[in-house]
C-alpha cells in the first residue's frame, strides 16, 4: 500500500472522529476576521502593522495579516496537506475546508480553516461587518441619548433610527440654553425689552431690575418702562392680552396675570403669558405607527406598519419594528430559517451521522435508522445508519445468513458433481434438491459412492499405478468420451497419473500415441477442443 493509500485510510478515521467532536466555537471564531486581532487592525487608533508568517504560526496557504490584508505562506512539504493540523499548519492528512455558512460568518474575511481565505459578502447601509460586536456579522450598535450627552430633543441613533431624548419644561426649551440638545433658558435683558427702568420678567421664570429713574422723572413717564416727566398710568394684564405669569405695570411694578389649567402651560402655545397647548407630532415624538397623545388632551394617529413590522414590534411603543426570532427559540440547530423580520438565521450544521433534518424534523439535527426491509435484508446483522445496529433474524436450514452469495441475505449455493469427486447417481446438492450426475459406461458401474468404477476390466495392462491426484484427462470422443487417457509431459513429468478424477480410476503404464477430442479439467468441465482430432504421444490409460 503506497502512502497515498494510507493517507486514505487514516484520513477517513481522523474526519470521522472530527465529525463526531466538531469544532468548538472558539475553533470557529479564531478563523474569522478581527478575532485576536489577527485580521482587523488595532483599535485604539494606532498604525496597523501586518503580521508574518511566523507570527501567525502559519506555515503554508494564505493567512490574515490582522490588518485587513493577507500574507502568502507558501506550500507544504511533499505528501503534506496545508490545514491538517490547524489553519495553514502542514500535517499528515487532508484538511476538508469549511464555508462561510459553517463558519456563520456573513460578511467580511475569514480563513476556510485550511489554506484560503474566504470572502463572505458585505453588508448594507447603515449595517457594517462587524457593527454589532460579532466578528464577521453585519450589524449596527444604535446611539443611544445617553451615550450623546443628549437630554431633548430627537437624534438619529446611526442605525436607521431617529431616537427621542425627551422634551422641556417651559419656559425651558432644547438647546434655549445655548447647548443643542440641553433644556435651558436664556434670560432675556433690559436692553433687549427696550427699558429703562423697574422690574420685569426675565423670560425664564425670574425677574430683573432695570433700574430707578433720576430725580425728577418716573418710571413710564417716557413711555411703558421708561423714565420721563409725564405722569405713568399702570397697565392690566387684560389690557396687555395676558392671563399668566408676571408682566410688567410699565411703571415700574409688575402685575400677576394668574395661571394656567393643565395641559395648557403659561406661554405653551408660543405667546409669552397666554395660556396654551403646542400639540406635538409623530415626528417630533419619534412615533410612526398607533395612536399617542397630541399633549394637549387629543390624540395623533401616526399610521401604521408594513409586513413584517408591527407597531412596537421592536420594542419601541408606537414604532414599526421587529424582533427576529433566534435559532434556539425556534428548536433548530442546523441550516438556515427564516428570522420572521425578512432575513434569515444560520443555526449551524450537524455531525455525522446525523443530518440537517435527518430525523423527520426540518431544520433539527438527527438521523432515522434503516430496516432490514429498506436494506433487503433478512438475516444477521447490519449497521443501522446512525451510529447502532439492526437485528435482521436468522435463516432456516439449509439456507445460511449471506449463503447465496449476498450479505445478510437467507440463501444457499448448490454443490455439483464435479466439485463432490461424483460422476453417476444422484447425490443431495446441499440446498434441498438432488443433482443427477450421470450414469457410467459398461462394464462400469455407479458404486455406492457414486463414482463409475469395477467391471471385468479394471486394468488393462499388466500392471496399472494409482493416481497422484486430479488434474485433466484426454479423451477420443467429443462430449469427454471414448478411451480417457492422460498426458505424461504435463509438469514435466513430475506425475504418473492425474486424471480429472482420481476417485475409482487406475492408470496404466504403457506410454501411447492418441488421437483426442475433448478432455475435462478437476472441475468436471468438458471442453470439445480439438473437434478435428489431436495426435500427440506419450499418454497413459487411464481405467475406471
Amino acid at each position: 500500500m503506497d502512502w497515498r493509500s494510507l493517507a486514505r485510510v487514516a484520513f477517513g478515521v481522523v474526519w470521522a472522529v472530527l465529525a463526531v467532536v466538531g469544532c468548538s466555537a472558539r475553533d470557529l471564531d479564531q478563523l474569522k476576521q478581527g478575532d485576536g486581532g489577527i485580521a482587523g487592525g488595532p483599535s485604539d487608533g494606532a498604525a496597523c502593522v501586518p503580521k508574518t508568517c511566523a507570527e501567525l504560526l502559519a506555515e503554508c496557504g494564505v493567512a490574515l495579516d490582522g490588518c485587513g490584508g493577507a500574507v502568502d505562506c507558501g506550500s507544504c512539504p511533499t505528501a503534506k496537506f496545508c490545514g491538517s493540523v490547524g489553519a495553514n499548519r502542514c500535517g499528515d492528512f487532508p484538511c476538508p475546508a469549511k464555508t462561510c455558512s459553517e463558519l456563520g460568518a456573513g460578511c467580511g474575511q475569514v480563513s476556510d480553516g485550511c489554506s484560503e481565505i474566504l470572502d463572505c459578502g458585505s453588508c448594507t447601509a447603515p449595517e457594517t461587518c462587524g457593527g454589532s460586536g460579532t466578528p464577521n456579522a453585519c450589524g449596527c450598535t444604535p446611539k443611544t441619548c445617553e451615550s450623546e450627552g443628549v437630554t431633548c430633543g430627537t437624534i438619529a441613533d446611526g442605525c436607521g433610527t431617529d431616537l427621542v431624548c425627551g422634551t422641556c419644561q417651559l419656559p425651558e426649551t432644547c438647546g434655549g440654553g445655548g447647548s443643542s440638545g440641553q433644556c435651558g433658558c436664556t434670560p432675556t435683558t433690559c436692553s433687549a425689552l427696550g427699558v429703562n427702568c423697574g422690574t420685569h420678567a426675565d423670560g425664564c421664570g425670574a425677574t430683573i431690575n432695570c433700574g430707578n429713574c433720576p430725580t425728577g422723572q418716573v418710571c413710564g413717564g417716557g413711555g411703558p418702562s421708561l423714565c420721563g416727566t409725564a405722569p405713568c398710568t399702570a397697565t392690566t394684564c387684560q389690557a396687555q392680552g395676558k392671563n399668566c405669569g408676571t408682566i410688567s405695570d410699565g411703571c415700574g411694578g409688575t402685575l400677576n396675570c394668574g395661571s394656567c389649567t393643565s395641559p395648557q402651560a403659561c406661554g405653551g402655545g408660543g405667546t409669552s403669558n397666554v395660556c396654551g397647548c403646542s400639540a406635538t407630532t409623530c415626528a417630533a415624538e419619534g412615533k410612526n405607527c398607533g395612536s399617542v397623545p397630541n399633549g394637549c388632551g387629543g390624540n395623533l394617529n401616526c399610521g401604521s406598519c408594513t409586513s413584517p413590522q408591527t407597531c412596537g414590534g421592536g420594542g419601541n411603543s408606537n414604532v414599526c419594528g421587529c424582533a427576529p426570532t433566534t435559532c434556539a427559540a425556534q428548536g433548530k440547530n442546523c441550516g438556515s430559517i427564516p428570522n420572521g423580520c425578512g432575513g434569515s438565521l444560520n443555526c449551524g450544521s450537524c455531525a455525522a451521522p446525523q443530518t440537517c433534518g435527518g430525523g423527520g424534523t426540518s431544520n433539527v439535527c438527527g438521523c432515522t435508522p434503516t430496516t432490514c426491509a429498506a436494506e433487503g435484508a433478512n438475516c444477521g446483522t447490519l449497521p443501522n445508519g446512525c451510529g447502532g445496529t439492526v437485528e435482521c433474524g436468522s435463516c432456516v436450514a439449509p439456507q445460511l445468513c449471506g449463503g447465496g452469495g449476498t450479505n445478510n441475505v437467507c440463501g444457499c449455493t448448490p454443490t455439483t458433481c464435479a466439485a463432490e469427486g461424483k460422476n453417476c447417481g444422484t447425490i443431495p446438492n446441499g440446498c434441498g434438491v438432488n443433482l443427477s450426475c450421470g450414469s457410467c459406461t459398461p462394464p462400469q458401474t455407479c458404486g455406492a459412492n457414486n463414482v463409475c468404477g469395477g467391471g471385468s476390466t479394471g486394468c488393462g495392462e499388466a500392471s496399472c499405478v494409482s493416481p497422484d491426484g486430479a488434474y485433466i484427462s484426454h479423451f477420443t470422443e467429443l462430449g469427454c468420451t471414448g478411451t480417457e487417457s492422460y498426458y505424461r509431459p504435463y509438469d514435466g513429468y513430475a506425475f504418473n497419473c492425474r486424471p480429472w478424477n482420481a476417485v475409482g480410476a487406475v492408470c496404466g503404464v504403457q506410454l501411447r500415441t492418441e488421437t483426442n477430442r475433448s478432455f475435462r479439467d478437476s472441475g468436471g468441465n468438458c471442453v470439445n477442443a480439438w473437434p478435428g482430432g489431436n495426435t500427440l504421444s506419450e499418454f497413459v490409460r487411464v481405467y475406471r
